[in-house]
């Protein structure tokens, strides 16, 4: 029998079990149940954070670019630098490729740190150092859910910090299971935006746009950004007048309006 087919053990069973069904049975919206999902999860995979966000692929420059992230566990510096090291850093993070080309191939995919990036190129990547190493975050396992296309997805990323054991295969597989069998929360609250959207955005201004969806104000953005706050609020009005919404909040909900399967009270699991 090949590692792939192998059964996992009675207790992880019942434990994702039991996980889906506290999930599906919780009556809230669609972030809370997120929320609780990753906590969960995290648990389960001895994570120390975790994030969630609808992913672009760029495949013109082999780059995921995710908006609409919500996040627990990782220090306001530590989500920082993975929004900065996705958009502007160069080198680009080493994982960014090889993620790309498993969204285009549409399927739900779940992969480990070193299934995608090897140990070399991993810690000797500058980007790495500086935007994850020094900031005390490390290997890390995604999953990454097709939303209809092969240019978009739901995408779940687990940390852990420097200096703990990598994830494993069976906190791989625990992964995988779990988030194959929640189809209606991957799909619930998707923006009604088109996908070829985001791209057009700088990327200066696609971080800004992560971190207005997070509820950053303007004098937030600029300080973790090292702008003035004129300019903050300058790439603010340009992504306002983007998707055509006259503030903060109506640009919040324009990304998190359900597509009503989170109102359902017979939700599957």
């Amino acid at each position: 029998m090949s590692p792939s087919s192998e059964m996992i053990p009675t207790t992880d069973a019942i434990a994702i079990a039991k996980l889906l069904g506290e999930v599906a049975g919780l009556d809230a919206d669609t972030p809370s149940r997120k929320r609780l999902l990753m906590r969960r999860l995290g648990e389960l995979t001895g994570a120390d954070g975790w994030l969630w966000s609808i992913t672009y692929s760029d495949h013109s420059r082999n780059q995921p670019i995710s908006v609409g992230v919500i996040h627990e566990g990782l220090t306001e510096e530590q989500f920082g630098g993975w929004v900065e090291a996705s958009q502007v850093a160069s080198p680009p993070p080493p994982e960014d490729a090889p993620l790309t080309q498993e969204l285009i191939k549409g399927e739900h995919t779940t992969r480990t740190r070193d299934q995608l990036v090897s140990d070399a190129d991993w810690y000797s990547n500058p980007t790495i150092q500086k935007y994850r190493i020094e900031r005390g975050i490390d290997d890390f396992l995604y999953s990454l859910y097709p939303l209809g296309s092969n240019t978009s997805c739901s995408a779940i990323g687990l940390f852990r910090h420097v200096g703990r054991d990598r994830f494993s295969p069976r906190d791989r597989r625990l992964a995988h299971i779990i988030l194959s069998n929640v189809e209606w929360i991957h799909s619930a609250g998707l923006p009604g935006i088109e996908q070829q959207s985001i791209p057009k955005l700088t990327p200066t201004q696609r971080i800004v746009l992560v971190h207005l969806l997070d509820g950053k104000r303007r004098s937030e953005i600029a300080q973790m950004l090292g702008i003035a706050e004129t300019t903050a609020k300058d790439h603010t009005r340009a992504i306002l007048r983007h998707f055509d919404v006259t503030d903060q909040l109506a640009l919040v909900c324009k990304f998190q309006t359900g597509n009503g399967r989170d109102e359902r009270s017979d939700r599957p699991i």
